[in-house]
């Protein structure tokens, strides 16, 4: 795979998809909080088939009350534009930049949204949700 080359002008061997599938092989990266964001964990957690069975027996889609990270597959991707990731994009359309400074991140030097808008990425990343639901943009995930 070409090396992808990051907003600071350094190139890294692999891009890793921030908001992917739980699927085993992924990585939990965030919990969805109260309010709807999402904390992003110190470092990534391994998914295997075991967590997997376990977060699935919840009427909510893992995917709803988590975030996880895994090879970005690019035009394998339906959110692929042709060059981009167009999740990132779109939401840096629709969110203003609401996190001041840069959040902590495990995955920011091989992070596709990272790597192609930079720090703008970071600042809307804990408001992006894999699967929202039109309920999920309307009021926050109830405890």
């Amino acid at each position: 795979m070409p090396a992808q080359e990051k907003p600071d002008g350094t190139a890294g061997a692999r891009s890793l998809c921030p908001s992917s599938r739980c699927k085993p092989g992924a990585e939990l990266i965030g919990v969805r909080q109260d309010d709807g964001t999402v904390a992003i964990l110190p470092q990534p957690l391994p998914v295997d088939q075991d967590f997997v069975d376990i977060v699935s027996q919840n009427a909510l889609k893992p995917e709803q009350r988590f975030r996880f990270s895994n090879k970005c597959v690019e035009g394998g991707c339906s959110q692929w534009t042709g060059s981009r990731c167009g999740v990132v994009d779109q939401a840096l359309t629709m969110l203003e930049s609401v996190v001041a400074g840069l959040p902590e991140c495990s995955i920011r030097p091989s992070c596709r949204w990272f790597q192609q808008s930079g720090k703008d990425a970071c600042a809307v990343c804990p408001y992006i949700i894999t699967h929202a639901t039109e309920k999920d943009l309307i009021m926050p995930l109830s405890p």
